[in-house]
Parts: structure tokens; C-alpha cells; sequence
């Protein structure tokens, strides 16, 4: 009898979806007579003090899984030094079930547990259950351990793959062929140089090092160099720093290049076949005044029920077939990356520049996504069509501003016509995604003008004003319209996925929204978090809370499964509409071909799911190193230009928020630059002298005048440490 019960017992709680229960639920939900009870309590505590069982919190049992297993993932390296270990989807699923409290993050990876492990490095690693604390005293009267008590402890068993390839960093004349000053991160802080350097090295130049052997315990790192980059503060020299640290693509392979040149740059009649023509209509792009490629075209028509959305996205499918060279470096870099000074574009130029791009006056193919949206905003039909055009006029943002803002005129008036009904169109779907609870995260663009040599000349902010909703709002629809007829159908694809926030961050902003006094709630629900957006709205903190706010959400990410898109309210959503710098558009325009008719012969093979899986993770991890590279380069612009105008006599002055009082002066952040520093208590401006009040958390002035934090104050910069990015600032008048 005994015997059946336990088989009953591991029976009931292997069950798929079995989800922890107390003794009472775990007896009905086995159909066990209240006369067996004490039997399989009984039961219970000898599987528990064999350590068979987990007892959760309000006494709900689950089986233990084995106590650890090997699961594989990348090693990070934060910025304040401390290392962990993310595991890829599977040791995440393995993770779970081995302990109910891991909530899919990443682990902290002990230094000497990592086994010489650095950044970005792909790493076996034993995970283990571990008990913490003084739960594993032992002894009578002694607790027993709870779930809550095991946390899990990594160490790396093996390096599978390196992250980095080569090393950057600074040349000292230290030892027989002197070494290389690492960052901690990328690079080794220190590395024994094997091989002599080549003449024209000089100490604090900046220089790349292939590895030869990485630090593990004390031993050190080795290499032998293969570039000199030259001085560290040229423009030019950081911006190459950035290249190699992250081993950007700077260049294309020989069979590449051979590829496109074999591309015809016109089209012939052949290539129109089956395709609807828009060359004699009315399509426009509207893009950038610095664009050199275009992907994107539209066309508005006002119908007597709504509007008709032509939306024309360059067909980069028809030239990049699966398999080829130019299909393979495209996969492999995921996606163009924009440096202030240049841009890494995915395809050759070639093709993003030339035959692929939407440019005015030329035929182009395209892939065609036509909706029909009624006077709500929804969309009530939608078609897909392989098509041809030839863009009746490349504007501008300002351009396309000057005619909606009656302004100007493009000098077309069928185009100034198209543009205001596409502007009326544009604010419907934009109020209807936003009462559907799409968040409104828009951050004004910071982009670094530089000059002919690179160097930073001036900061420019870019706002989204009513051309730029225009252009994003049909592009959001273009792309939910296409990724819910993929979806309806079953084709396979990557879809664009953004989770929701982690409950915990969301809580410790409700906590910073209160300390402003900004009521916020739990934080729970999508509602709650819309009307607190609205509350920050205006307020004289909006762009530090939004900023906040941002880093409590997910990072969104490549998946074939839809599993919606938390940020834009939508279920079905996909990236359709950039071809030429995303790879995962190009997967999305694949599986187009079968919605919009193509012929067979010209139908791409559908990839099976884990195929799609791992290119879903590639590209998630491709965008992530891009966007760092982009944010660093783009941050060590900006403090090359705070650095240029310390020493100018005419500073730029900016617009700051204090965000502290201390006794030695004030706390400032830039919003838009995201630049912090400090203001001396001598700096305050006026005749009146000023003294800090500490019990009020504020500096006044003898005249009256108060700063407390929150105010905002215009500031000029003085002086900043290029190795922290902190500055100081004189303020400018109150």
C-alpha cells in the first residue's frame, strides 16, 4: 500500500502543469479518503528530510529537481566590475524547474568561479541549489530550509566560444616589448605584449591586440599586436577603438562585392512581371535630411468610408536570394550600425545606396502593403502585392513640417494635398494606438554633427514633431498589418516581441514618482501605467521620470513566436519596413512572398522553427552590440564637443535640472545630453551671496532667490573629467 501511494504521490506531482499545493489539495486532487491522510503526511516529511521535496510558502509542496545541472549562457561584465552569468533560453527553463524562485535573470558569477571568463564570452556553467545563510544549521530545533533559503551558485566549467577576438587598449613601453592598458571590460586590464612593436608605436598610443592567452587566476594576459590606431583623442581614433572593441564589420568580403556588382542598377522588363505599377501615381518619401538610403514610401487616398494607405517598402528579397554571399554577411551582421562619423550598412553600397534604395525619379520594386482604414482608424482590409514605383518627390522632415504647417509648399500640390490628408490619417491612428494604451516613450534624438576629419562641431536635437508621427504611425501599421497575416496564416517568421515590465523595477519607480509627489499606485496594470504617464506629462521632471521609466522595461527582442508588443499595445507585430539596414525585415519579406502572390518559383524555403530560433537570437544579440556601439560613440562625441566648448569663451548653455543639494553646491543633470555634474556653491549667479539650508534641502540667496531639487536652471560648462564624463558647470542666471 505504502508503495502505491509514493508511486501516486511522484506520479501526481510530474504531471504537466502541476502547480505547488498544500496537503489538503494534494489529497483531493489524488482522491486519497481522509483515512490515508496521515499516511501521506507521513509520506511528505520523509520525503522531505531525504530532500525529495521542496516545502514552499503556505506549506505547498514540489518535487525537488536534481540538485544542479550544466547549462550554458554568455558572462557580463557591469560597469561597476561585477560579473554575471546569463543563461540562454534552455538554462533558463532548466533554471525554473530547479528552483520555483529564479525569475530568468542573470546570476552573479563570482570572480574565482569564472575561470578566466570575460565579457561576452559563451560559458558552460554548474549551477547548484545552495543553501544561504544560517539556513544550513543543522541540530535540533533547527528550521528546516524553505525555498526561499536556497539560492543558486555558478561556476564556469568550460569556455565555449570567446566574445572578443581582439583587444583594444593603450601602449605602455613596460617590460621587454612593453604591454596594453586594457579597459577591465573588452579587454584585459593589463596584457603582456609578446612580439616587438613596430617602429612607429609610441607610449599612449592606442592599439589592437590579437589574444594569445587570457588571465586565469594570477596569470597574465599575453598578445602580440596587429594594428596601431593612433592618439586616443582624435575623433577619428575613438571612433576606430569603437569598430574594434565591438569587432564591427567595417568592410565587405571579396565574394560580396563580386555579388553586387553583378546586380543590373535598372530594371528590366523581366523584373515587372506580376506587379502592380505605381509609377504614374502619386508615392513620396519623407526621411531625414542626412538619409543617403530610403526603404520607405507612401500614398494617401481619401475614400468616402476612410482612407486608402499605400505603404511601399524597397523589395531588398528580389536581390538577395537565401544562401548567397550577400545573403550570408547580411545575416551575419543583423543590421547596419550608425556612428556619428559613419555608418556600417548592412549591404553593400551598391545595393543600400543604389538599386535597393527608393530614390526620386528612379523605378524601383517593391513590396506593397494597402490598407483600407475606416474614419475609427481601424483597419478593415489589407492587401499585400509585389509592385513597382518611380517616388514623385524626396522630402525632408523639415520640408514635409513647412507644407503641414502651412508654411510652405513642396512645389507639387497633388503632394501638399496627399500630405494633409496623410497628416489627418496619421493623428487618428496615432489617438486610437494611445487610448488602446500604447506608452508614449518619445525622447527627443541627440545626434553629434561632425566635420570633414570627424570631429564634433555641433549637438543637434531632434524632435518628433507631427512629419516624424506621420512616417511612424503608417510604418507601425504596415508592420502590425503584415505580421497578423503571417500569423493568421502560419508562415513562419521573426517577430518584433516586447515583454512586459518587471513588477519589481515598476515598483521602485512607483516609490521615485511619490517621492516627486506624483501619486502612482501599484503599478500593476497597463492603465495604471498610462495614467501615470499622463500625470508626468509636462511635469518639469519629464525627461529624467521617462528615462526612469525606460529602464524598467524589457529589452525588446527577435522571436518566432508572436508574443506581442508591450510598449505599442499590439499583438501581432514584426519589423517590415527597413530591409536595407535589418536583417529581420529581409526573414519578414521572405515570408511576404506567400502573402502577396508571388510565384512559386520565386518562393524563398520556409525555415523550421529552431532554425528560426537561432537566427531570432542572433539578430537580438547583433541590434544589442550595435546599440552599444552607437551609445558609446555617440557619448565620447559628446564629451569630445563638452570638452571644446570648456574651452571656448563662448559657451553653449543648456538647460539643466537640479536633482541634488549638497553643502558644497548643486547636483545637475542635462536631460537631453544625460550628462550629470556639479555646481559650486561659489558658481550660483547674481550680487547676493547664497548659503545652503540644509533642513530645506536647498540653497538660497540673501536677495530671496531658492534652488531646490527639481528646478530647473540654465548652466555652461567649465571644466569635465574625460574619464568619468562628470562635469562642472557655472550656472547661467536664475
Amino acid at each position: 500500500m505504502e508503495d502505491d501511494l509514493q508511486q501516486l504521490l511522484e506520479q501526481y506531482l510530474t504531471a504537466p502543469g502541476y502547480e505547488p499545493q498544500d496537503v489538503s489539495a494534494l489529497a483531493r486532487g489524488m482522491g486519497i479518503d481522509s483515512r490515508r491522510r496521515r499516511e501521506l503526511r507521513e509520506l511528505l516529511q520523509t520525503w522531505l528530510e531525504q530532500g525529495r521535496l521542496l516545502k514552499l510558502s503556505k506549506a505547498r509542496y514540489a518535487l525537488r529537481k536534481p540538485t544542479g545541472g550544466n547549462v550554458t549562457g554568455r558572462v557580463i561584465r557591469r560597469d561597476n566590475g561585477k560579473l554575471l552569468f546569463l543563461p540562454d533560453e534552455a538554462g533558463r527553463d532548466a533554471l525554473r524547474s530547479l528552483s520555483p524562485a529564479y525569475d530568468g535573470g542573470a546570476l552573479l558569477l563570482p570572480e574565482h568561479e569564472a575561470r578566466g571568463a570575460m565579457d561576452g564570452d559563451k560559458v558552460q556553467a554548474a549551477v547548484r541549489l545552495h543553501r544561504a545563510g544560517g539556513a544550513s544549521r543543522r541540530g535540533r530545533g533547527a528550521r528546516r530550509p524553505e525555498a526561499g533559503d536556497l539560492t543558486l551558485r555558478v561556476r564556469v566549467e568550460e569556455i565555449l566560444e570567446r566574445g572578443h577576438n581582439r583587444w583594444v587598449g593603450i601602449y605602455q613601453s613596460d617590460g621587454r616589448y612593453g604591454c596594453m592598458m586594457g579597459d577591465g571590460k573588452t579587454a584585459p586590464e593589463r596584457v603582456r605584449l609578446t612580439t616587438p612593436p613596430p617602429p612607429e608605436l609610441l607610449p599612449f598610443m592606442s592599439i589592437v591586440v590579437e589574444p594569445l592567452t587570457h588571465p586565469i587566476a594570477r596569470t597574465e594576459a599575453t598578445g602580440r599586436i596587429i594594428s596601431v590606431l593612433g592618439w586616443p583623442n582624435d575623433a577619428g581614433v575613438q571612433m576606430t577603438t569603437i569598430i574594434h572593441q565591438y569587432e564591427l564589420p567595417d568592410s565587405f568580403p571579396q565574394d560580396v562585392l563580386d555579388e553586387s556588382a553583378a546586380i543590373p542598377d535598372s530594371l528590366s522588363p523581366q523584373d515587372l512581371l506580376g506587379r502592380d505599377d505605381w509609377r504614374t501615381r502619386c508615392v513620396i518619401t519623407i526621411d531625414p535630411a542626412s538619409a543617403r538610403d530610403f526603404d520607405d514610401a507612401i500614398a494617401v487616398r481619401r475614400l468616402p468610408e476612410g482612407w486608402e494607405l499605400a505603404v511601399h517598402i524597397a523589395d531588398v528579397s528580389h536581390y538577395v536570394q537565401p544562401g548567397s554571399a550577400l545573403d550570408r554577411e547580411a545575416a551575419r551582421r543583423g543590421n547596419s550600425t550608425y556612428l556619428p562619423d559613419r555608418v556600417l550598412p548592412m549591404l553593400p553600397p551598391r545595393l543600400c545606396d543604389g538599386i535597393c534604395s527608393l530614390r526620386q525619379g528612379e523605378e524601383r520594386l517593391t513590396r506593397l502593403c494597402l490598407m483600407r482604414i475606416d474614419e475609427t482608424g481601424e483597419t478593415r482590409r489589407a492587401e499585400f502585392r509585389d509592385a513597382v514605383i518611380c517616388s514623385r518627390l524626396r522630402m525632408s522632415y523639415p520640408e514635409a513640417l513647412a507644407v503641414l504647417e502651412q508654411r510652405g509648399s513642396s512645389g507639387d500640390a497633388e503632394v501638399d494635398t496627399m500630405l494633409a490628408e496623410a497628416h489627418t490619417l496619421a493623428q487618428l491612428l496615432r489617438k486610437r494606438r494611445f487610448d488602446r494604451g500604447s506608452l508614449n516613450l518619445d525622447m527627443p534624438e541627440l545626434h553629434v554633427v561632425t566635420d570633414d576629419r570627424g570631429s564634433p562641431v555641433d549637438v543637434e536635437q531632434e524632435e518628433s514633431d507631427i512629419s516624424h508621427q506621420l512616417i511612424e504611425e503608417f510604418m507601425l501599421a504596415a508592420n502590425e498589418a503584415v505580421a497578423h497575416a503571417l500569423n493568421a496564416r502560419a508562415i513562419p517568421t521573426v517577430y518584433r516581441v516586447h515583454e512586459a515590465p518587471d513588477p519589481a523595477r515598476l515598483q521602485e519607480f512607483a516609490g521615485q514618482l511619490q517621492s516627486y509627489g506624483i501619486p502612482a499606485g501599484t503599478l500593476a496594470t497597463r492603465e495604471e501605467l498610462v495614467r501615470v504617464m499622463e500625470r508626468i506629462r509636462g511635469h518639469a521632471d519629464e525627461p529624467l521620470l521617462k528615462v526612469s521609466l525606460l529602464r524598467c522595461m524589457m529589452r525588446a527582442c527577435y522571436s518566432p513566436k508572436a508574443l506581442g508588443h508591450y510598449g505599442l499595445a499590439k499583438g501581432d507585430y514584426c519589423h517590415f519596413t527597413s530591409p536595407i539596414r535589418r536583417y529581420a525585415d529581409l526573414l519578414v519579406h521572405r515570408g511576404f512572398s506567400r502573402l502577396s502572390g508571388s510565384k512559386a518559383s520565386h518562393l524563398p524555403p520556409l525555415l523550421s522553427a529552431g532554425k528560426l530560433e537561432d537566427i531570432a537570437r542572433h539578430l537580438s544579440e547583433r541590434e544589442r552590440i550595435s546599440a552599444s556601439a552607437e551609445n558609446e560613440a555617440e557619448q565620447k562625441m559628446l564629451l569630445m564637443y563638452m570638452e571644446q566648448q570648456c574651452e571656448t569663451e563662448n559657451p553653449r548653455i543648456w538647460e539643466a535640472i537640479i536633482t541634488a543639494a549638497w553643502g558644497q553646491g548643486l547636483v545637475v543633470e542635462i536631460p537631453v545630453l544625460r550628462l550629470r555634474g556639479f555646481i559650486s556653491g561659489a558658481e550660483l549667479p547674481g550680487a547676493s551671496r547664497w548659503y545652503h539650508e540644509r533642513h530645506a534641502d536647498c540653497w538660497r540667496s540673501f536677495d530671496g532667490a531658492c534652488l531646490k531639487p527639481g528646478d530647473t536652471i540654465r548652466v555652461v560648462p567649465v571644466n569635465i573629467d574625460p574619464a568619468t564624463g562628470f562635469l562642472d558647470f557655472r550656472a547661467h542666471g536664475v
